[in-house]
């Protein structure tokens, strides 16, 4: 094999593996397109309370951290709070190994739960909440949910779909945690 064929075969490979590359990096940002704009976690459980029992442990941000599964990952995580934390507009505050987020309740009811915004680093804040509906039985279903609003932001879609079963994991973990917590009060 002469010089000259040596070098166009060598260029051959860098241009195969150039398109390979556009080609590659062209279905990511087109699969990116095709996610949906809305990002939905839910997830529930039976707790043998009363829907009031429940809203002690959710209506107070400063409960959170005994049922909320973040202490777990950074047991050196810090809170702030605004001065009330049981009110629409209260607001806690977190920094942690991870990053810093914050939390602020948009509405509260101790028959039916709590809504709130949630923010995560510089991130736009999404929509939550933790919802209680009183069973035949007597018990409560709790639902812990999370809807964002992604249409705004390509690479949040992103971010968003690789870490809903994670959040999902989180939010499951921290439901177990709130059962077993209201239930041996």
């Amino acid at each position: 094999m002469s010089d000259k064929q040596k070098k166009k075969g060598g260029f051959g490979v860098i241009k195969l593996l150039l398109l390979m590359m556009v080609i590659g990096a062209v279905a990511v940002l087109g699969y990116g397109f095709t996610l949906d704009d809305m990002v939905k976690v839910e997830r529930s459980v039976i707790v043998d309370a009363d829907p009031r029992d429940v809203h002690k442990f959710v209506g107070d941000l400063r409960a959170w951290d005994g049922w909320g599964p973040w202490r777990d990952d950074d047991p050196d995580m810090t809170y702030t709070y605004s001065d009330s934390t049981t009110d629409v507009g209260s607001k806690m505050s977190w920094k942690m190994k991870q990053g810093s987020g914050a939390l602020w309740l948009t509405e509260t009811d101790r028959d039916t739960g709590v809504k709130y915004k949630f923010q995560w680093e510089e991130w736009t804040p999404t929509d939550g909440g933790v919802r209680y509906e009183e069973q035949p039985d007597g018990k409560a279903k709790v639902t812990w949910y999370m809807h964002a609003d992604m249409s705004d932001s390509y690479f949040g879609r992103y971010f968003m779909h690789m870490g809903k079963g994670q959040m999902t994991e989180m939010f499951d973990k921290g439901l177990a945690k709130l059962k077993t917590k209201v239930e041996s009060d």
